[in-house]
């Protein structure tokens, strides 16, 4: 089916299903370069550190601001009810 490109002229779980994905572009968007530099860390540890013995942990001030970041961007966005407790 072919739909106008104005929201109340699609039927409503095109719509719904097209905000949530607008809201997990916005979260991605927001805090993808955090989330990258967490990852990297958590490679670099995993391949260079875990895999050979050493259990320290690591990266944690790189998964605090992702995490930070994340919790903020559901909150600005009424989700904050998905957050862990």
């Amino acid at each position: 089916p072919s739909w106008n490109s104005e929201p109340w002229t699609r039927p409503l779980d095109v719509q719904v299903m097209g905000a949530e994905k607008e809201s997990q572009e916005s979260n991605k968007k927001d805090c993808s370069e955090l989330k990258k530099m967490y990852e990297a860390c958590f490679r670099n540890w995993y391949t260079d550190k875990f895999l050979r013995g050493v259990t320290t942990p690591a990266c944690q001030d790189e998964w605090e601001d992702y995490r930070e970041c994340m919790v903020e961007s559901l909150k600005s966005k009424n989700l904050s009810h998905l957050i862990d407790r």
